[in-house]
């Protein structure tokens, strides 16, 4: 089959997608650059092994899917790469077989089933031989108290600004605060600790200075 054929366009995409993935990660790599890191920490916390941590139905679709088992551009790797196979070898059984082809944004509806399992069980395959250090996870609950600094925007009343904060592991997480009822702006550079989370947002003050 030509995989530069009309009616396997969506697959050729989806593998040249996986190549480019992988192309970046690797990059990264050879940079001291993590990206995979960097998709991770703009997730929500996914991590079913930390107990009293409740998923959002968006979050268990992630979860349910090998995000937060995996790093996140391992499981968009798995995806697009399951997408792209499956339908060549959709498309040519089809042709094998009956001697036709279906149209290629007709086949993607059944690829696309198929790289949703197929991205499911290798994803839980491989998270089970990696090797995982069960102390180092962290639920965003644990950020509550920490001190984290504004590195993006001003943070005000109704308009978070990114800031970033490093858990007790040494981990660098990125986040959205916004300041708690009363509190002032938040300017770049900016140290405050968080109080609580509200949705993807988390409430922060200021950060106390010693007096002199």
């Amino acid at each position: 089959m030509d995989v530069f054929a009309s009616e396997t366009a969506p697959f050729a995409v989806a593998i040249g997608v996986t190549l480019a993935i992988a192309a970046i990660e690797l990059l990264g790599l050879l940079l001291g650059t993590q990206p995979s890191a960097m998709v991770d920490s703009a997730l929500p916390d996914l991590d079913t092994d930390i107990p009293d941590v409740e998923l959002g139905p968006l979050s268990q679709s992630l979860s349910w899917l090998s995000f937060g088992r995996l790093p996140a551009l391992v499981v968009l790797i798995l995806l697009t790469a399951s997408f792209g196979l499956c339908g060549f070898a959709l498309q040519e059984a089809l042709r094998q077989v009956l001697g036709f082809a279906l149209d290629p944004w007709l086949a993607s509806i059944p690829a696309a089933i198929g790289a949703v399992f197929v991205t499911r069980h290798v994803g839980l395959a491989i998270a089970r031989i990696m090797p995982k250090e069960e102390t180092e996870a962290v639920s965003t609950k644990a950020f509550v108290g920490r001190v984290a600094t504004v590195f993006r925007g001003v943070a005000g009343p109704g308009a978070p600004a990114e800031a970033k904060l490093t858990d007790i592991h040494g981990k660098t997480h990125y986040l959205l605060i916004e300041p708690e009822d009363g509190e002032t702006v938040m300017p770049e550079g900016s140290e405050v600790v968080i109080i609580r989370q509200q949705g993807s947002v988390y409430r922060a003050i200021s950060k106390l200075k010693p007096a002199n």
